[in-house]
């Protein structure tokens, strides 16, 4: 609700941990980590956000904001956050949801 009435670009970033998957779904944490930013991006548009506003972008484990030494890292860094941008093209985060 608190996005659906503006106009501005909003991106879906995923992320994972180091953990190598390989499943056939997903062949790598790039395919995992774009997954989880799609799905964002689905439900915000289920819930009535202009799709033309909307981007999925997959990190994978490239860009952990902890260590992924201890079990608790490496769930910090299973993510997905939305990136909002305003009128001057600048990033700013609105939303991080830990998975």
């Amino acid at each position: 609700e608190i996005l659906k009435p503006y106009e501005n670009p909003i991106q879906a970033e995923g992320f994972t941990d180091n953990l190598p998957i390989k499943t056939p779904t997903f062949p790598t944490n790039w395919e995992l980590s774009a997954a989880r930013a799609a799905t964002v991006v689905r439900m915000l548009a289920m819930e009535g956000v202009a799709p033309t506003r909307l981007a999925a972008v997959g990190y994978g484990e490239l860009q952990p904001i902890a260590s992924n030494d201890s079990a608790e890292g490496r769930a910090k860094n299973r993510r997905v956050l939305i990136i909002s941008r305003n009128t001057e093209g600048r990033h700013e985060p609105v939303f991080d949801r830990r998975s």
